[in-house]
């Protein structure tokens, strides 16, 4: 047709990274029992064909999505971490960057990590070992804010935090009116107590 504008050809990474990204609007738009390849296909413009070309299967797509945001999540609150002096500081800081993603990307966060997506199988597997790293992406700042602390404990107070913080962060998403200094400084009242202690070497040993 005259004056039609020809389709942009992408290189490769920079496609995939544009189907996974319009993936995770489908899946957030219609959750993971309700999407399609061909659903993905039609939002990004291109054909279930090209979609094959890149992904397995719908499961592959939404691992990578979940693989992606959880990547963001993670380098966020490692970042934010990092830039923090004391022990209670890198933890109020990491707390603040996790909450910030959940609030920015609230309906990402409900159909990928909140339980919203109602997966089963390889996929659910799939997402507990990516949630499982997550988890250890935390014992390494426990790590390195108290070098004392051995790997399995350390292992062990970063599974417990990460468990923490993301059931408020499931009830954040019931009571959204609360403001996330608020929530970071609930979980600082929960958690930095019993903390500060094995930060400060003063925890007991385990029989």
């Amino acid at each position: 047709m005259a004056g039609e504008q020809p389709r942009r050809r992408l290189a490769p990474e920079a496609r995939r990274a544009q189907l996974i990204a319009v993936a995770e609007q489908v899946f957030v738009a219609h959750g993971y029992q309700g999407t399609a390849v061909e659903d993905i296909a039609a939002a990004a413009g291109v054909t279930r064909t090209l979609i094959y070309k890149y992904f397995a299967d719908k499961d592959e797509i939404y691992l990578e999505c979940l693989r992606a945001a959880r990547d963001e999540l993670d380098t966020a609150v490692v970042a934010a971490a990092g830039g923090a002096a004391s022990p209670e500081d890198q933890l109020r800081a990491g707390f603040g960057a996790y909450f910030r993603f959940v609030r920015d990307r609230g309906s990402t966060w409900d159909v990928l990590f909140g339980g919203g997506a109602a997966v089963a199988g390889r996929v659910a597997e799939a997402a507990a070992e990516q949630r499982y790293r997550t988890a250890e992406v935390i014992a390494g700042l426990v790590r390195t804010a108290a070098p004392h602390v051995d790997g399995e404990a350390a292992s062990a107070y970063a599974h417990a935090i990460s468990g923490a913080a993301e059931q408020l962060a499931k009830w954040w998403r019931r009571h959204p009116e609360v403001a996330v200094d608020v929530l970071v400084a609930r979980m600082m009242d929960a958690l930095w107590t019993g903390l500060r202690t094995i930060a400060e070497g003063d925890v007991a040993e385990a029989d």
